[in-house]
């Protein structure tokens, strides 16, 4: 069974999307920018071409 193109998309927003900005609210920089920068690194490995 092949899985819908937009699955992966929609993991990352939900988890990196709701962690990044709780970490924003609460003012905790960091780990805000753990959340941005691994959640880049997702989508980058999601929609990079694979050989």
């Amino acid at each position: 069974m092949k899985l819908p193109a937009f699955l992966n998309l929609a993991v990352f927003v939900i988890f990196f999307g709701i962690a990044l900005i709780e970490a924003i609210q609460r003012s905790n920089w960091i780990e805000a920018a753990l959340f941005l920068a691994l959640g880049v690194m997702s989508l980058w490995a999601d929609f990079s071409r694979k050989q």
